[in-house]
């Protein structure tokens, strides 16, 4: 009797691992989604012209914010601050990029818009020990805008 008890424990063990093993699977696997979404993003800037690149950095910036979620969401902050940081960098790229050309600055300067605000709901999800990180980069995606919105309405008829 005691052995089948023992056998009982063992495969209902057994059976909760697997549960969470299954739990856990959609949601490595919308991350793996993103991630190689991300990387062919990355490979179509390579392709571009310097001109064309402004939009996509600043998409790929986005989808970096959503994969960030994703992550703080699934119990991993280092990573969700990783991508927010990576973020920012394709941020910087997709200011320059649209400054430099003066190409397609607009629509740069919407979507880095978009992603601060989305950055700014992430943070408001966190503990405030991992929020600090985030609002800096909202600050700084607000700093990149300001140039954008400079550089296309600014006084240069002197």
């Amino acid at each position: 009797m005691r052995m089948a008890g023992k056998l009982g424990m063992v495969l209902l063990v057994a059976l909760a691992s697997c549960l969470a093993q299954q739990a856990n699977t959609p949601a490595s696997a919308a991350t793996d989604a993103s991630l190689a979404h991300i990387e062919q993003l990355k490979a179509k800037a390579e392709q571009k012209g310097e001109a064309d690149r402004a939009r996509i950095y600043a998409d790929i910036a986005h989808e970096l914010v959503e994969l960030a979620n994703m992550q703080f969401t699934n119990g991993d902050p280092d990573k969700g601050q990783a991508s927010i940081q990576d973020a920012v960098s394709y941020a910087e790229k997709a200011a320059t990029s649209a400054e430099v050309k003066g190409h397609k600055i607009k629509n740069a300067e919407i979507t880095l818009r978009e992603t601060a605000r989305r950055i700014e709901e992430v943070r408001k999800t966190l503990d405030i020990d991992n929020q600090p990180p985030l609002k800096a980069a909202v600050d700084r995606l607000e700093q990149l805008r300001k140039q954008l919105l400079q550089r296309m309405f600014g006084d240069d008829k002197k």
